[in-house]
């Protein structure tokens, strides 16, 4: 009872956090309460930097749309999912806002499909990066990896569940070039 009531407490204090989880239990399996079913100021500074590099899901949904339409080729649609993309940063902070909000703002500069690729492409591996922090049973997304990506040899993106590979970097020249990181 004292720890349903200890991860209720969290759930509504942090409610972000549980976006990548399967459900709260799975978030406190990891993080032994004492007899009294209370935090101790480690595990909470432990949860605390885990709940930092959470990604809103209007991010992981909007960079994943993205992601696909650059692989079909479509570079009007991309540029309609960018505002999202943009804002859903915006509403991040600590390391996620500070290594991402630099690499969002170059994605607009895109005048074509080329140009916006390359700048994608550093953003995509950002984003993918903290995807890989998570544990993989908690990921909010797949993250692939392309082995010749145009700007950085070696490309990441993140897909929604489910999804067959589609590589952005390439769109129908090399649609299915890469391989998913477990």
């Amino acid at each position: 009872m004292k720890k349903t009531i200890s991860i209720l407490i969290c759930i509504l204090a942090f409610p972000s956090s549980f976006v990548f989880a399967q459900d709260a239990e799975s978030v406190f399996a990891k993080i032994d309460l004492d007899k009294n079913g209370v935090l101790s100021k480690s595990e909470f500074a432990a949860y605390i930097e885990l709940e930092s590099l959470v990604l809103p899901a209007t991010l992981i949904q909007s960079i994943s749309d993205a992601a696909d339409a650059l692989a079909k080729d479509d570079f009007a649609t991309y540029q309609k999912h960018l505002p999202v993309v943009i804002a859903s940063v915006k509403r991040t902070s600590g390391a996620v806002r500070a290594t991402l909000a630099p690499l969002a703002e170059r994605l607009g500069t895109g005048k074509d499909i080329k140009s916006a690729r390359r700048t994608f492409e550093p953003f995509s591996n950002a984003v993918a990066n903290f995807v890989l922090a998570q544990p993989a049973t908690n990921r909010q997304a797949k993250v692939f990896q392309c082995p010749m990506s145009p700007v950085l040899g070696v490309g990441r993106w993140i897909q929604k569940d489910n999804a067959e590979l589609l590589n952005p970097f390439f769109g129908a020249e090399m649609l299915h070039c890469g391989k998913e990181l477990k």
